[in-house]
């Protein structure tokens, strides 16, 4: 079995919120630099720089199914490897919320993967479809 990677789903409203909001932010951290208060600028800058990660990192993130582990990337820096023998349950939910950083968007459809003992993280990719059923074959079983 080869390595195939799915991309990460966004909504269309998510990239409506995103592109704004940085541009937004931009405009403020410039406005705010004119002033000369060196405290109020790192405070801005840095407040900056964590929004705009947590808004634009879910774009760079996937899941890729390798030989023995399922390996997920949630944005620039986390990432995840889950060994097949180590999932317990991956069902299709729809939910107005998610834990996790690569499902960030409201109401849209997700994996919710069970693994370990008490770890579960969710994801929401292209074709998801297709993963669930790869992925149940590669952990040995049928259901859905």
């Amino acid at each position: 079995m080869d390595n195939k990677r799915y991309k990460p789903y966004f909504d269309k409203l998510y990239l409506f919120i995103v592109l704004p909001t940085v541009a937004i932010l931009a405009a403020a951290t410039t406005i705010v630099c004119i002033f000369p208060d060196i405290i109020a600028i790192c405070v801005i800058l840095f407040t900056d720089a964590l929004v705009i990660y947590f808004l634009v990192s879910p774009l760079f993130g996937y899941a890729e199914l390798g030989e023995r582990s399922l390996f997920i990337k949630y944005g620039l820096i986390m990432k995840r490897e889950i060994p097949y023998e180590k999932i317990r349950e991956v069902t299709k939910e729809r939910r107005f919320y998610s834990e996790a950083i690569m499902s960030l968007k409201c109401a849209m459809p997700h994996l919710h993967i069970k693994y370990g003992s008490f770890d579960v993280t969710d994801i929401s990719v292209v074709g998801m479809d297709e993963l669930l059923s790869e992925l149940n074959a590669r952990i040995g079983r049928c259901e859905e």
